[in-house]
């Protein structure tokens, strides 16, 4: 099991744990999320899902090992990224409160992860980048969704640059709600303020605040899966494997 569910006395605790140290993005991971998702979806009583990856980080982003495969069969890349693509609107369309607790670092689709949360709480150490981009990788959610959660200069700068920021910085730019030495404190806290808003109403509200956000993700998860099957994604990919240079790299002593 990737994925362990806990019930609190007013939320769902979902903790994960991929068998990795930095807990990754593979397809036994998207598909215990979807279908534990799709189990809570049925828990009238509960309102709020609190997201926490275990080992000390909340995740690096896709496993490169299936970027890896995916890269050399379609069928594996149309399915990969279909999962990813399902598991993000689950999380936008979901009749439930999300929030994320992030300890030690948010990558790649674990980073996207968070545009589709509706509260992020970091640990002040916590760090977020997006650096898919280097292995010739883009990342979707943070190029569709991101220009209007955290405005079009900061998804310049995380996804073109592949830029590492800090919690402060991540707060500054509203990728996260809080930064904070104290994460469960802060969880409590946010959840105790919504108890007092009317549950339909809670529900409209975020309703209608995410229904913007699934926009183009169809249409941009298909340029991705056409992009991991090419040339320079695989290079890329093999070189992170490899842990080489890719040929992009070679001249930039020249500049």
């Amino acid at each position: 099991m990737f994925v362990n569910k806990e019930y609190k006395d007013n939320f769902i605790l979902l903790t994960f744990n991929t068998g990795t140290k930095y807990n990754v993005f593979n397809v036994k991971f998207m598909t215990e999320l979807l279908d534990t998702l799709s189990e809570i979806e049925k828990e009238k009583k509960y309102r709020f899902i609190v997201f926490k990856g275990e080992n000390g980080n909340f995740g690096s982003g896709a496993d490169i090992r299936e970027l890896n495969r995916a890269s050399i069969d379609k069928e594996f890349a149309s399915s990969f990224f279909n999962y990813m693509k399902d598991l993000y609107l689950k999380l936008i369309n979901i009749d439930k409160i999300t929030i994320a607790q992030v300890e030690g670092i948010a990558y790649g689709a674990s980073l996207e992860l968070l545009l589709v949360m509706d509260f992020v709480i970091a640990s002040k150490s916590a760090k977020f980048a997006a650096p898919g981009g280097k292995i010739g990788v883009f990342p979707p959610v943070l190029l569709t969704l991101g220009p209007y959660i955290i405005g079009l200069n900061n998804v310049r700068r995380l996804a073109m640059l592949g830029e590492e920021i800090t919690a402060e910085e991540a707060e500054k730019i509203g990728l996260i709600t809080k930064a904070t030495d104290e994460i469960d404190k802060e969880t409590a806290n946010l959840i105790y303020k919504m108890s007092f808003m009317a549950p339909s109403s809670l529900m409209l509200m975020k309703r209608h605040i995410m229904k913007y956000l699934d926009r183009d993700l169809s249409e941009v998860f298909k340029s991705l899966t056409i992009q991991v099957g090419g040339d320079e994604s695989r290079e890329g990919i093999n070189a992170f494997l490899a842990k080489i240079k890719p040929s992009w790299l070679v001249n930039l002593s020249k500049l």
